[in-house]
Order: structure tokens, then C-alpha cells, then sequence
């Protein structure tokens, strides 16, 4: 698996091309993909298009839906830890 829950990630995958690209949080466990791979994303942005899950070939526009862990890239960066610096006295 690529992503896990609470990971900021990257569309590099997509059906629909103007979605590839765009940053998404994965909140959980796919609610309507459930073979295991795919993960509940959302968009902090504008709406993405997506698939409608119960046809297919009609898509809409959704700040919630599933995406296959395949199709995303983590983004991940340098842990942030605080920095505790010493004074020295003369």
C-alpha cells in the first residue's frame, strides 16, 4: 500500500485528466471500491469529477471519493521536531 489513513497525497492516476495532479487526504477504507486497494479521498480544493458508483458511465463533480492506492503518491516530508537549543553562561 502506498497511502494510510490521514496521508496528504497526489493524483497520479485518473480516468478523468484534469484530476491528475491534484493534492487529496485519505480519510479511510473505500466506501464504495471495497476490493481492498482503494481508499475514501477528499479535496480541500474545488470539486474533482468522478464516477457516479452506481453508473459508471455518468460522472459528476464530488470533494469525497474513492481512489485505488495505485493511483495516489504520498506526500511525504521531513519529520518536524522542536528544536531545543541550550544557553551557555559565561
Amino acid at each position: 500500500m502506498n497511502c494510510k489513513p490521514g496521508d496528504l497525497a497526489y493524483i497520479v492516476h485518473d480516468p478523468y485528466p484534469e484530476n491528475l495532479g491534484h493534492i487529496v487526504r485519505v480519510l479511510g477504507p473505500g466506501r464504495w471500491i471495497t476490493d481492498g486497494s482503494a481508499w475514501l479521498c477528499e479535496t480541500a480544493g474545488a470539486p474533482l469529477r468522478v464516477m457516479d458508483a452506481d453508473k459508471p458511465w455518468v460522472s459528476g463533480m464530488d470533494t469525497e471519493f474513492d481512489c485505488y492506492d495505485a493511483d495516489l503518491r504520498p506526500i511525504s516530508g521531513v519529520p518536524v521536531e522542536d528544536e531545543q537549543v541550550s544557553e551557555i553562561e559565561a
